[in-house]
């Protein structure tokens, strides 16, 4: 079954913006040519804040991509450059990318929030999971929610 991933990541200094979307241009490449990828995309949105949409043909192929360079040295920056990153995955029957407006609700519902060295005050509620605070964290005009 088809495994959909979406991240929300957001820069905590405009300065590493540079630096950043290097990497993210590299992992976005990797996952188009990888195997098992069905499909990605990104959104930049209001704040410093980017989006990763990715579909899988199943779990392994990703989790293949998320062990694998440049993928894994980004993810292990993610701390230094991100005052927020939260992350969500699912299943589902198709094999299309959903719209951004799902992708935002499913990481609203159900997103974990991951460590980070400088996190926002804005990044954790109450949940002891670490679920998203959609309240605060969220201001997506650009994907009309």
């Amino acid at each position: 079954m088809p495994v959909i991933v979406v991240t929300r990541l957001r820069l905590r200094d405009p300065a590493l913006l540079d630096e950043f979307f290097a990497a993210a241009v590299a992992c976005l490449e990797q996952a188009k040519k990888s195997d098992g990828n069905l499909g990605s995309d990104v959104l930049a949105d209001a704040n410093n804040a980017w989006w990763t949409l990715t579909a899988w043909q199943e779990r392994q192929p990703m989790q293949a991509f998320v062990g694998t360079e440049p993928h894994r040295s980004t993810m292990a920056r993610l701390g230094d450059w991100c005052d927020e990153a939260t992350f969500v995955d699912w299943e589902q029957a198709s094999a299309d990318l959903p719209d951004w407006q799902t992708s935002y609700r499913r990481l609203v519902t159900d997103g974990q929030v991951a460590s980070l060295t400088h996190p926002s005050d804005a990044l954790w509620d109450s949940n002891p999971r670490g679920r998203v605070n959609a309240l605060v964290v969220f201001k997506t005009t650009a994907i009309g929610l």
